[in-house]
């Protein structure tokens, strides 16, 4: 997990200054609390292939949908 940090602060559990606008790989744990203080936001992973990209998932069609009746229509 990336955080990004909106203020400069000590974390004293790790002893580490943590920079305002700088992003670090923390632990789960660890950025929860600094969203909670305010003092960063989390940073989205995102899969990328070895160019850059993003990986995108192919889309078959609309799922289907389990309300919606299925009608039987005979052609002559």
């Amino acid at each position: 997990m990336r955080v990004l940090i909106g203020r400069t602060f000590f974390y004293e559990k790790e002893k580490k200054i943590f920079i305002k606008g700088m992003n670090y790989p923390v632990k789960k744990e660890l950025g929860q609390w600094i969203t909670r203080k305010r003092l960063g936001v989390i940073i989205p992973e995102v899969k990328t292939n070895g160019k850059g990209k993003p990986i995108l998932k192919d889309l078959k069609g609309p799922p289907k949908d389990k309300m919606i009746k299925e009608n039987d229509v005979k052609t002559k």
